[in-house]
């Protein structure tokens, strides 16, 4: 039986990864389940430890998850192991006597308990002690409401959880007002507050990027390009000796690599590292899913021949997708450095082309938007089935690549 389950990333100030929640999902032609919320809670929880268990979902970070009245009543998350779990009672939870006896004794269990879209009345003000995150919706509540809430909360000492935040305007506003954990899709959107002179590491890895994307492509060049730089050179040669590639024999030189591996590969294993050590200073989330999305945007290319999209630049195009939150500017300008072909950047700033139908339908799925996977699936003509395993798949490769980067 296949479980569907999607997760949301929780950053902390820094925008260091620092949960994830997961919410219950019913397939794909679901989207919305007809079920009630103590049925979707119980499934959750049946299939994230029974199944695989929680660790393997959150990569052993802590996980939110959302819990009924009656779910907590009887004591439900006693299920999951209490040292990464997070406890996340639901807005339409009541205050009443019974719901207190149960966090009280999960609390003494030393389970984490939070509260969900949480707005104050007097009623919770016996809950507030024991009450670790609170989390409160930027898109419900306007900054003064949320300040008047802030205000209300005697006796509480725990921290507060900025939930929907979508834009840097937002994040900032949160972080003044004493945020600690932020959640939305800031992370992956550009922080524009001024421009930022690039680092000589950066420009090497820009540099790279731009060579490898250009038509006329020059292995010698990249080669020249690598030696100026003594710690580009040492990533590359342990990236291509790593058990990733599983080659027979040790490459011991970088004439030799770009020499063994091709055009192809070469191309595909510089953009690689050269991601992976631009995202270094950002949370290992962005650079996974830099790297997912290459992989899934090169494996429906090769898929869909008709498209005319060819496998490497969709890969690279994928790669490069998440550049602006990488480098805190806006991706036009990024691009100008590398200077990318005309099929990238339509790809990347207009979503156009096969390509950008790609990524349209990878942050489809990072979305957990079922109805666009279910029509992009029908596009591709695959089932919906098939294209969330290929994203799953290309997750999968993403870890081992990012592990030998």
């Amino acid at each position: 039986m296949i479980f569907y389950i999607a997760r949301q990333p929780i950053f902390d100030r820094r925008r260091g990864l620092f949960a994830y929640e997961l919410l219950f999902r019913d397939g794909f032609e679901n989207a919305f389940p007809d079920i009630d919320s103590d049925e979707a809670t119980e499934r959750l929880v049946e299939s994230s430890e029974l199944s695989t268990g929680i660790e393997a979902l959150t990569g052993q970070n802590r996980a939110f998850i959302n819990f009924t009245e009656q779910s907590i009543c009887n004591q439900l998350p006693q299920l999951l192991p209490k040292q990464n779990t997070v406890v996340e009672l639901l807005e339409t939870v009541a205050p009443t006597d019974d719901v207190f006896q149960s966090v009280t004794s999960l609390k003494d269990k030393g389970y984490t308990v939070a509260l969900d879209d949480f707005e104050f009345d007097d009623r919770w003000q016996r809950f507030l002690p024991l009450i670790d995150i609170v989390k409160m919706d930027f898109r419900a509540l306007s900054i003064a409401q949320i300040k008047q809430q802030m205000r209300a909360h005697r006796g509480f000492t725990g921290r507060y959880l900025a939930e929907k935040v979508e834009t840097y305007d937002e994040f900032k506003q949160a972080l003044e007002l004493g945020f600690d954990y932020f959640q939305g899709y800031f992370f992956a959107k550009p922080e524009v507050i001024q421009r930022r002179s690039l680092s000589a590491s950066q420009k090497v890895y820009l540099e790279l990027l731009d060579k490898i994307s250009a038509d006329d492509y020059n292995p010698d060049e990249i080669a020249q390009i690598i030696e100026r730089d003594t710690g580009v050179s040492y990533k590359l040669l342990r990236f291509v000796n790593s058990a990733f590639f599983a080659r027979r024999s040790e490459i011991t030189s970088l004439k030799q690599a770009v020499v063994r591996l091709g055009q192809a590969e070469i191309r595909k294993f510089v953009a690689l590292i050269s991601t992976a050590s631009l995202g270094e200073s950002k949370p290992n989330e962005l650079t996974q899913l830099s790297i997912t999305r290459a992989r899934f945007c090169e494996q429906l290319a090769q898929m869909n021949p008709r498209y005319g999209a060819d496998p490497g630049t969709a890969f690279l195009s994928g790669l490069l997708s998440k550049l602006d939150a990488m480098m805190d500017d806006e991706l036009s300008q990024i691009l100008t450095h590398i200077h990318a072909g005309t099929t990238i950047r339509d790809a990347l700033i207009d979503k156009k082309g096969a390509i950008g139908f790609f990524l349209i339908t990878a942050e489809a799925i990072e979305r957990v938007h079922w109805k666009k996977i279910d029509q992009a699936a029908k596009q591709l003509k695959l089932s919906s089935d098939t294209v969330i395993k290929l994203y799953h798949d290309a997750s999968s490769w993403a870890r081992a690549a990012s592990g030998s980067a």
